[in-house]
């Protein structure tokens, strides 16, 4: 597959300011590397690639990826860093490539439901029907935007300066990140948490079939890994491992669940003969002390949870000396 570039001149935008920022995140989040110096610097990030150089009226940013809605992703990121810095020049800022002002970008894609099924175990299923084509087992959440109730929904569209334009006031879309359970043909399946006081919960108990949603995405981790595995995982990840199992029959390991209550402990897994499944219950508060007891470098670390016990953990995942190749260590909610 050819490979997709987009170039941004971004004007008084200062070189090293702009590389401090990106390298910190590299740190923080784990991405790869692949060029660093006085001039330059180039990560890896959402399965495509990000550069900065050093320009005369300011920095030069390069995007480039196998696939469209990867690069949208990338432009959106690249405008957040710079909009952080200098608004003016985020404003100002224009792609050599990008999709038409006003169009629905890239990554995200309007799809209607098809069915919604309440589970015993404290989640609801729901099938949406649409274009799935740009979903894989490497990048497996995506954002579901659900339009206010009793309004005509408004959708996202690509600004003058490439960045996704979201809707604002009463048109704001909630936007929760979900994980894909299937998505194959034009079939799209994920769980919903069900909690109290929950704009998603409300949504989906709305029974909203034959209403239309967006869906943003795919990003976030994949579901393959190899060799062997030591997860913690609370309620809201219980798709994530779900997925997991099922697309890594070779996976060995432990995989320590936190469900929240009774019903979430019958929450169904698929079977897999060599993952030990451990249920903690009522015990979510000290999931990030029990990742850290069990830490081996040797082993793939998986933690999903609340943030700042994700933040706890990637810390102590770092000073161990442990890979950012051989983890997944995310804030799924806080």
């Amino acid at each position: 597959m050819a490979r997709l570039n987009d170039t941004a001149l971004l004007r008084n935008v200062d070189f090293d300011t702009l590389r401090d920022a990106v390298l910190a995140e590299a740190r923080t989040y784990g991405l790869e590397l692949l060029r660093d110096g006085a001039d330059g610097a180039c990560v890896r990030w959402t399965e495509g690639c990000v550069e900065f150089t050093r320009h005369d009226s300011g920095c030069m940013a390069q995007v480039s990826a196998e696939r469209a809605d990867l690069l949208q992703t990338m432009r959106d990121g690249v405008v957040a860093h710079v909009a952080a810095r200098a608004p003016e020049a985020a404003l100002a800022l224009r792609w050599s490539g990008q999709d038409a002002a006003g169009a629905l970008p890239a990554n995200a894609r309007v799809m209607r439901v098809e069915s919604v099924e309440r589970l015993d175990c404290g989640f609801t299923r729901i099938a949406l029907r649409g274009d799935v084509s740009r979903f894989s087992n490497t990048a497996i959440h995506f954002r579901l935007g659900l339009p206010p109730e009793g309004r005509t929904p408004v959708w996202p569209t690509v600004g003058s300066n490439g960045a996704t334009v979201w809707p604002k006031g009463e048109d704001a879309l909630h936007l929760p990140v979900y994980t894909a359970l299937e998505a194959e043909g034009d079939r799209l399946v994920f769980d919903i948490f069900r909690h109290e006081g929950g704009r998603a919960t409300a949504w989906a108990d709305g029974a909203p079939v034959g209403s239309q949603v967006v869906v943003v995405g795919p990003g976030g981790g994949g579901c393959e890994i190899e060799g062997a595995i030591i997860a913690h995982a609370d309620d809201t990840a219980f798709p994530a491992i779900a997925r997991i199992l099922a697309a890594c029959p070779d996976l060995s390991g432990t995989v320590h669940l936190y469900p929240s209550t009774d019903a979430a402990a019958r929450y169904p897994f698929p079977p897999h003969d060599g993952v030990t499944l451990m249920r903690h219950q009522g015990k979510r508060d000290r999931m990030a002390s029990a990742a850290c007891d069990v830490i081996r470098t040797d082993r793939h670390a998986w933690f999903a949870g609340e943030r700042r016990q994700a933040e706890r953990v990637r810390k102590a995942w770092k000073t161990a000396g442990g890979s950012a190749r051989q983890s997944y260590i995310a804030a799924f909610w806080q």
